[in-house]
């Protein structure tokens, strides 16, 4: 269970991940020795019950509607604030961010570690995190 939810958190679920972990809870509670075991898998249930819609956002559209989630994290620039200063772009330590002076940079998101350095750097707030 604790494999197919890291999977889910780090934006590699599949479809039927959540059936999947139902199933493995039952199964955990039907078999299990002990009143310990019987209950290990309820907050997992209890989750899926309260939040299955968090769990299918992070599964079908990659994103975490909590913002927790730090491999779901996206930062982005708007195009529509960014004058093009290269001020994101200098502080980058990956070089993730890219563009021509006085033109919207844009961030590679294969490259960007998220560490949100552009962000506090930017002097127009065209970098946010979504």
């Amino acid at each position: 269970m604790l494999a197919i939810l890291e999977k889910i958190v780090e934006g590699k679920g599949e479809d039927g991940d959540i059936e999947l972990l139902l199933e493995l809870a039952d199964t955990i509670s039907a078999t299990a020795l002990c009143g310990l075991g019987k209950t290990a898998p309820n907050p997992v249930v209890s989750t899926i019950r309260s939040f299955r819609d968090e769990y299918e956002a992070h599964i079908y559209e990659k994103r975490c509607p909590a913002g927790s989630c730090q491999k779901l994290k996206k930062i982005v620039i708007d195009e529509n604030l960014c004058k093009g200063c290269s001020k994101c772009s200098r502080t980058c330590p990956v070089t993730a961010i890219s563009g021509k002076v006085k033109e919207p940079f844009t961030i590679d998101q294969t490259k960007c570690i998220k560490c949100g350095a552009c962000i506090a750097t930017c002097p127009f707030h065209a970098i946010k995190e979504v």
